[in-house]
């Protein structure tokens, strides 16, 4: 049996704002690069950070990704939107430690953008308050998360307001990145995305 090794390229340094994909342990892949390919072909800047101080991070099926960044490397004013992908309710991707909440608080309270999908809109931005009080969906069998932290729950796959882009999940996903795109880069670009990726 032969040993392959592979290359890992070098944490990437973003120049100005950007969009994160945080990525922790067990989160869930669909609902993780599917946004990140659809926020790239729009020509947004994304990049995928790693909850952890390894940028190899497992995937909820097993998959192996290797993040642009870690946390660490994270520089909160180059924060533009914050998405967050779903886990179990007990992985590490969806139960954030102090730091990170400050982050997320900090980004939000200075009139940041959020979008999470699936378990991440009850289980991480939950209780830190922000969909307290606002219209939001997610997964539906979380939705006693929701009111539990102030939330209004929504039947709808995706739901936009000003700055929070919310969804149900992983049969969700694609719409979810095209709300995104929407917001940011315009109705235009979201028209010429779905027409080239086959989207009805």
């Amino acid at each position: 049996m032969t040993e392959t090794s592979i290359k890992i390229p070098a944490s990437v340094k973003p120049e100005g704002k950007a969009t994160f994909v945080m990525l922790g342990t067990g989160f869930d892949e669909i609902e993780a690069i599917a946004p990140v390919d659809v926020m790239r072909r729009a020509g947004m800047e994304v990049y995928t950070v790693s909850m952890t101080e390894n940028r190899l991070v497992r995937g909820a099926t097993g998959n192996n990704i290797v993040a642009d960044m870690t946390v660490a490397d994270l520089n909160p004013s180059q924060i533009d939107w914050l998405v967050f992908p779903g886990a179990d309710k007990s992985e590490a991707a969806v139960n954030l430690d102090k730091e990170l909440q400050n982050i997320v608080t900090a980004h939000w309270e200075n009139g940041g953008k959020i979008a999470a999908i699936c378990a991440a809109p009850a289980l991480v931005l939950g209780p830190l308050g922000i969909i307290s009080g606002t219209p939001a969906t997610g997964y539906p069998f979380l939705k006693d998360e929701f009111e539990k932290n102030g939330g209004t729950y929504s039947d709808d796959n995706v739901v936009i307001t000003d700055r929070l882009i919310t969804s149900k999940g992983p049969g969700t996903t694609l719409e979810f990145a095209l709300a995104v795109v929407r917001i940011a880069k315009g109705e235009e670009t979201e028209k010429a995305l779905r027409e080239g990726m086959v989207i009805m």
